[in-house]
């Protein structure tokens, strides 16, 4: 928008009540997932005139956002299912009520007639018109079982003559219908693409509360995309779509009042820099999947050399080192490796260890060796980290060619394996990951790296998912030395042991699984009661509750 109109653009959603053609004259019928009010937006629901659904809208946006320009989005039902001679007096006195930089027509691919296309293009030359429109799917089964009113063919076609017309098109895509694949998905996407639209808006499936769709959920409940999932399958769709065209809309937005599921509590702004942040990490890109993009320059860190001969990094964001000063070799063997008694365990048969928080592969290395040392047993490592990248910079600092050999491998393919160690990476947020395992675990390691700032991973409810990992005989070890992770862990039914080390900077705790339940009047501990909160909502939450 900055690019195109020198600042920002904020939509002003307006309902004319145009209706929609594929509904009756009573508003029964329409598609299955459309509710009664045509998906009006929230901030002028109450609003008795198109006056001040503007008026209301303007305020809103103005307060919240501190808004300075505005787009007419003609949004609720369909904007163009109305005579000719309706649809320009409808526009031309809605432009008249304030001085909008664009317009925005939400319409269908069965509503655009050649009158309404020539018209929209000659309101092109004073303005600039853009059309929404909703395509949803490109799979005729699925149009169908939503009772969409055409096909995929009418989508592709009405995006051809817009096109003809020299009007930009934001094609609207919704992802987890019923019935419908990844690769069903991806599928619409490149359709959509292949018609050189100006933007595209995903939206994932909500379910809300008076629609058919409703019924048929609460007859026979279908899959819904939680946050992770739905992100996991916007990234890898957003790969294929060429990095010139806008990403206008991440997600849906429903009011809570009328939702019935997926229920979210995942804040829409931080899903969308959770999806940033992870494309960052992944070194994934919009378009990177079809575009020849040449691989971005990775930034190597500041390089520290530690007292034992490890090298890390300075960590610019939260000012501070990615290990303790003692040594990256000194904590994976005096704390992770020694208090979890890998050796031993490695002697009497196969070990599986996960760690969450891989970082720059330390403790895996580490462990490794033993296994190699040993050759007796197999040592079996489930890693985990957000961070893909900084498995690529860390092989430029890392003294060891073994070191070397692990990163490039996890990097590359995500395993590494030698006679007597398998090591599979988990490129993923933790709590995410975790969902994705079954398996239970012999030795836990936890580095959280700096607490407060990955308070995430040292939850009550993260201890309590690592719980039921841990094997009844299994130790888990973390790097941390908060009481607060300590409460965390003994709230969630383990025994702790601090185990600091007295020579060096080198702390942490280790715990083991409790007989006994236990709800002792220790320091409330982090909270994230739906496993989604930023770590900096969980950490505000936490003084919240001390304060009281």
């Amino acid at each position: 928008m900055r690019a195109c109109y020198g600042e920002a653009l904020y939509t002003i959603p307006v309902n004319v009540e145009f209706g929609c053609p594929n509904r009756e004259k009573d508003g029964s019928g329409g598609c299955s997932f459309c509710p009664e009010h045509g998906s009006r937006a929230a901030q002028i629901a109450d609003a008795k005139s198109v006056e001040e659904q503007i008026e209301k809208a303007l305020a809103f946006a103005k307060k919240r956002y501190n808004a300075q320009a505005f787009a007419l989005y003609i949004q609720a039902y369909t904007g163009t299912f109305a005579s000719l001679i309706r649809q320009k007096e409808t526009y031309a006195a809605l432009l008249s009520l304030y001085p909008f930089r664009a317009l925005h027509v939400g319409t269908r691919p069965d509503c655009l007639s050649e009158a309404t296309l020539s018209y929209l293009s000659e309101l092109n030359s004073t303005i600039d018109v853009v059309v929404e429109l909703g395509v949803q799917s490109l799979h005729d089964v699925t149009l169908e079982s939503l009772n969409r009113g055409h096909n995929a063919a009418c989508s592709l076609d009405a995006l051809r003559r817009l096109r003809a017309k020299g009007l930009k098109t934001y094609a609207h895509l919704i992802v987890g219908l019923p019935n419908e694949t990844p690769a069903m998905w991806r599928e619409s996407v490149r359709g959509v693409v292949d018609e050189h639209i100006a933007g595209i808006k995903f939206h994932n499936l909500h379910v809300i509360k008076n629609t058919d769709l409703a019924r048929q959920y609460a007859q026979e409940p279908f899959t819904l995309l939680n946050e992770y999932a739905y992100a996991e399958a916007l990234i890898e769709l957003l790969r294929y779509v060429p990095s010139s065209i806008p990403i206008v809309r991440l997600a849906t937005d429903t009011p809570e009042r009328e939702l019935v599921a997926p229920k979210w509590h995942m804040a829409k702004g931080q899903f969308s820099e959770y999806v940033a942040q992870t494309m960052r990490y992944r070194g994934i890109s919009q378009g990177d999947r079809i575009e020849n993009q040449s691989a971005p320059k990775s930034v190597i860190p500041q390089k520290i050399d530690l007292k034992d001969g490890s090298t890390t990094f300075w960590n610019e964001t939260y000012r501070d080192y990615y290990h303790p000063k003692a040594g990256a070799y000194a904590q994976a063997q005096r704390l992770f490796l020694e208090k979890s008694c890998l050796k031993k365990r490695l002697e009497q048969g196969d070990v599986r260890v996960l760690e969450i928080g891989l970082g720059m592969g330390y403790n895996t290395l580490e462990a490794l060796k033993v296994a190699q040392i040993l050759r007796k047993h197999t040592l079996h490592v489930k890693a985990i980290d957000h961070d893909r990248l900084l498995l690529q910079k860390s092989m430029e600092i890392v003294p060891e060619s073994l070191h070397v050999q692990l990163l490039e491998a996890l990097f590359t393919c995500g395993k590494y394996e030698d006679d007597f160690t398998k090591v599979e990476f988990l490129n993923a947020e933790a709590r995410y990951a975790m969902t994705r395992l079954d398996e239970g675990f012999d030795v836990i390691f936890v580095d959280p790296f700096l607490e407060s700032n990955n308070a995430s991973l040292v939850t009550l409810e993260f201890f309590q998912t690592l719980r039921k990992r841990l094997k009844l005989d299994g130790i888990l070890v973390a790097s941390t030395a908060l009481h607060v992770s300590q409460a965390g862990l003994t709230l969630a039914g383990f025994d702790v042991q601090i185990a600091n080390d007295e020579n060096s900077d080198i702390k942490g705790v280790v715990a083991t699984l409790s007989k006994v339940s236990k709800s002792l009047h220790v320091k409330e501990p982090y909270r994230d009661p739906y496993g989604v909160w930023s770590d900096k909502m969980i950490e505000s939450e936490h003084q919240k509750g001390s304060l009281v």
